[in-house]
């Protein structure tokens, strides 16, 4: 996909949502995927801008959210209790940043549980910060994602030996 049409795309997708889920991964990196949400097309062209050449960023036109807000005693045991019944399959992504704290602090904060006691130890870690809880998007679907390779320069995405 150009850098254009995953722009165009995009900006289609946050019209009917008020945030997405972003995926970036850099190469040659030990700490290479980064997960948080970004609210408009500000924050993507921010990120498209500050992005070295060859990173790849993955859009999701949807994800299946089982709970998002303040993590409290309530909030854990609430949603600790409906996943007991679940088989965890996909796992749970438990994504804690947005755009502007990865900007911010070039990282971002996420997990992912396969169980109900993973889940609980988590959200027990993470007391009073904001959080999503999502099924784990498959970023391989192609059906469910919009995805770019930062171009450079000349507009050439993973040019020559990129990796």
């Amino acid at each position: 996909m150009t850098k254009n049409a995953f722009i165009k795309s995009v900006k289609k997708l946050l019209i009917n949502h008020t945030r997405v889920l972003v995926l970036l991964r850099i190469p040659n990196s030990g700490n290479n995927r980064h997960y948080f949400f970004i609210k408009n097309l500000n924050n993507l062209t921010n990120l498209i801008n500050e992005c070295s050449t060859s990173d790849s960023i993955t859009v999701f036109k949807s994800v299946k959210e089982f709970k998002s807000g303040l993590i409290t005693k309530d909030f854990i045991k609430e949603i600790v209790k409906s996943k007991n019944q679940d088989k965890f399959n996909p796992e749970l992504l438990i994504v804690h940043s947005n755009y502007l704290e990865y900007k911010t602090n070039k990282n971002t904060e996420w997990d992912v549980a396969e169980n109900s006691k993973e889940l609980e130890e988590i959200l027990k870690d993470n007391l009073g910060t904001k959080t999503t809880i999502i099924s784990e998007p498959d970023f391989c679907d192609e059906s469910n994602t919009f995805h770019l390779y930062v171009p450079n320069k000349f507009g050439l995405s993973k040019p020559g030996k990129s990796y």
